[in-house]
């Protein structure tokens, strides 16, 4: 189960931009296992997916996004690894063991080691499960000197001072916890260049050093900074090298709450140094969330008040979610949560072990941490080509403001080449009439705006052109292609986590056999059922009428808006328009169309009216008839007539083979959260056990006006501690967490 949230990037407000999310599971070769397409309204949106019994126990990476964000790197995903265990399957023997192995990398302040110019060097260790390990080592030159000397100080993070020598190379000699030694050589240092420094000082202010060494005589002594979040500049300011070093200082009330990208540039405008600097923020929703009891029985009711404020503990609504599952050895609360994410996670590369110590207190030691974390984790090499050559970006993907936009391309079958100006239908077989209509452009791309678009349905694409056997149709995927240079971490299973999960396994299996239809229900959504053409100027329920064998018999005996026509063994329908009160001297006000209408079977245009007339009419329940020249879009209709099945499924009529018929997925169909009601003596009494280890989740918890409401649910079989969490956003972009424990005993 999740949710997913929607926000503008700068200020980290709720955004109704995209009317879709993407949420994927891909496996570690980028193998997409589970893909949906999420409805978003007013910037939140929630789904689920249901694991088979035939997945591969391993590690997972979660990752969600728009249309529009696939304009972007995929670095700026939502991604988060998680582990399944499909403990119906024998694990594989190499998954099941204890052994550790360590990594290490090393990251100058700044980006470069220059000969002859102390630099920062920030260092990150970690194990084979993604976790910094803690561990010592020392810098060695070429000659075997030691140079530096460095420990980690906290999540496998620490730094050290170095000051390259020209003609030196360095390597790190590592002892790590398992006796395990690593050697690392450092990044090669450069003979000229630029390196900065940030400190912050006894005052508000922060301090940025840039020292230089090895420039030209030609080269101008200027040097900018530019600072900016959420790449919106936030300041720019200019100094001059003297005696090698410009000083700049920074107030830190003028710098914007979070992480701050500070950037040196020359004097030919090139950007030489960068690093990340985070200023803790001060706007925070406060959650507080209150249980009438602190320890409960078994399938006793529970009821808890929640409540929402802002950091003056003003009550304001939020959008929040909620669930409690039970505490064990492998599931234990989530370090990462909205606030910390949107503030810190999203910004920095990897994964952030325990987030939310950044947070939690402001002293020397959380400072000193997390200034190691801006320089692990946060250390790039800047891009700055393209803003620097003035290039204006190309965006490719649109957002979807109205609902999932389906992208396809005509192309020529033999020479490849995009065809243009060419209509282009795409419609969903079925009882609800859903067409929509695009001309090719230049490129031969087509894009249709499916709004309503929901659960598994089959596609046709088609068009109505004498020359459509010379042309290719195609669909393209709408997930992303493009992945991020982030590893999933090896998959391990200890053997002390055996009896864990032996227990998982046995309620998984009870809740599946006892209460299989309940966690399969799917909500039935509310959209609008009107075909496109609304209300029809007529509808023949065909029931209603004598039944004739023929569709020729049907149409000429009562359809009075259709008349079918028969030339060199090829039909043609003429529509009709007959005033309902037509006037005595104006007889002549019928109207004659001279096309074919638009002729439809369960939604799917059909163009050879021949196989219109041929098909069966006792298969057909009902024929809604607009007699007017209707415009679509593009489709341009003198008059429409549209047959529905009984079956609604184009029972028997074979399209033409030139259409491309495939099985899409719209919006994900909601899921029911399966949550039992203990309020009668009956079921309260029933013998039908109940272990579930998730008792409650809510995406919708939104507290009103007065940032108050109130959740319930009833607890199971299964005794134990049960972890309450609720977390969310409210409109002005103001994120919040909380958690405390219930405990359920017999």
């Amino acid at each position: 189960w999740f949710k997913a949230y929607l926000t503008n990037g700068a200020n980290n407000q709720p955004l109704s931009l995209s009317k879709v999310a993407y949420v994927e599971v891909i496996d570690k070769n980028h193998q997409p296992v589970f893909q949906a397409k999420i409805e978003m309204k007013n910037g939140a949106g929630s789904g689920s997916f249901f694991l088979p019994f035939s997945m591969t126990s391993g590690n997972y990476e979660l990752r969600a996004y728009t249309n529009w964000m696939k304009n972007f790197s995929p670095e700026n995903y939502f991604k988060k690894s998680v582990t399944i265990v499909n403990t119906t399957k024998n694990l594989d023997p190499g998954a099941v063991h204890d052994s550790v192995s360590y990594e290490a990398n090393f990251f100058p302040e700044g980006g470069d080691l220059i000969n002859g110019l102390q630099s920062e060097i920030a260092f990150k260790i970690n194990d084979n499960k993604n976790k910094g390990a803690d561990a010592e080592g020392v810098i060695v030159d070429q000659s075997n000197d030691t140079v530096a000397s460095f420990k980690t100080f906290l999540f496998g993070m620490g730094h050290f001072y170095l000051n390259p020598e020209t003609g030196k190379d360095y390597t790190a000699i590592i002892n790590c916890g398992n006796g395990s030694v690593i050697r690392k050589n450092l990044p090669k240092a450069y003979p000229s260049g630029y390196v900065m420094h940030v400190a912050d000082t006894n005052t508000n202010d922060v301090k940025i050093t840039v020292s230089a060494s090895g420039l030209r005589d030609d080269v101008s002594n200027s040097i900018y900074i530019i600072i900016q979040n959420k790449g919106r500049i936030n300041q720019a300011s200019m100094l001059n090298i003297v005696n090698g070093k410009a000083i700049f200082i920074i107030s830190k009330d003028s710098l914007k709450d979070g992480v701050a990208q500070i950037t040196v540039f020359d004097s030919n405008k090139q950007p030489q140094c960068e690093r990340l600097y985070f200023k803790r923020p001060k706007n925070k929703m406060v959650i507080t969330a209150d249980a009438d009891k602190n320890n409960y029985p078994f399938r006793s009711k529970v009821i808890i008040d929640v409540s929402t404020k802002d950091q003056l503990l003003n009550l304001f609504p939020g959008n929040l979610s909620a669930s409690v599952y039970r505490l064990d050895s492998l599931h234990q609360p989530d370090k990462e949560n909205i606030f910390n994410y949107l503030w810190l996670s999203s910004d920095l590369r990897g994964n952030v072990e325990d987030a939310d110590y950044y947070f939690k207190s402001e002293n020397p030691k959380s400072d000193t941490a997390l200034d190691n974390l801006m320089l692990a984790q946060g250390w790039r090499k800047f891009n700055w080509k393209n803003v620097l050559q003035n290039k204006v970006p190309a965006f490719k993907y649109v957002p979807e403001y109205s609902g999932h936009i389906i992208t396809g391309r005509i192309t020529y079958k033999a020479t490849k080449k995009p065809v243009r100006n060419v209509l282009v239908y795409l419609s969903v077989p079925g009882r609800r009439v859903q067409l929509k209509g695009c001309l090719s452009d230049s490129d031969g791309l087509v894009h249709f705006d499916m709004k309503d678009f929901i659960g598994s349905n089959q596609i046709v694409v088609q068009t109505n052109n004498g020359n459509d056997s010379l042309f290719h149709l195609e669909i393209f995927t709408p997930f992303s292609e493009e992945y991020s240079n982030d590893m999933v971490p090896a998959f391990h299973v200890s053997e002390s986590e055996s009896d864990v999960l032996q227990k998982g396994n046995f309620h998984m299996q009870v809740e599946n056999v006892y209460h299989e239809q309940d966690l399969q229900r799917l909500q039935t959504p509310l959209i609008d059922s009107l075909p496109f053409y609304y209300k029809p100027y007529k509808t023949y329920m065909l029931d209603n009428y004598v039944r004739f064998t023929t569709m020729e018999e049907v149409l000429r005996e009562y359809v009075t808006e259709l008349s079918p026509r028969r030339k060199a063994n090829q039909y043609r329908l003429t529509t009709l328009n007959v005033p309902a009160f037509p006037l005595q001297d104006k007889q002549s006000e019928v109207q004659v169309f001279e096309n074919n209408p638009l002729v439809l079977l369960d939604g799917v245009p059909v163009f050879d009216m021949n196989k219109i007339i041929a098909y069966d009419p006792l298969k057909v329940q009902k024929l809604e008839v607009v007699a007017e020249k209707y415009f679509w879009g593009p489709i341009t209709a003198e008059g429409i007539a549209s047959f529905t099945t009984y079956k609604g499924n184009l029972d028997e009529f074979t399209l033409d083979p030139k259409d491309l018929i495939l099985d899409y997925d719209g919006l994900q169909q909601q899921r029911v959260f399966y949550s039992p009601d203990y309020s009668s003596e009956k079921e309260l009494q029933s013998r039908l056990p109940d272990f579930r280890d998730l008792l409650y989740w809510s995406p919708n918890v939104n507290t009103d006006e007065k940032g108050n409401t109130q959740i319930s649910f009833y607890t199971g079989d299964v005794p134990g501690k049960y972890w309450v969490e609720l977390q969310g956003i409210s409109s002005n972009g103001d994120a919040g967490s909380t958690g405390f424990i219930l405990n359920v005993t017999k």
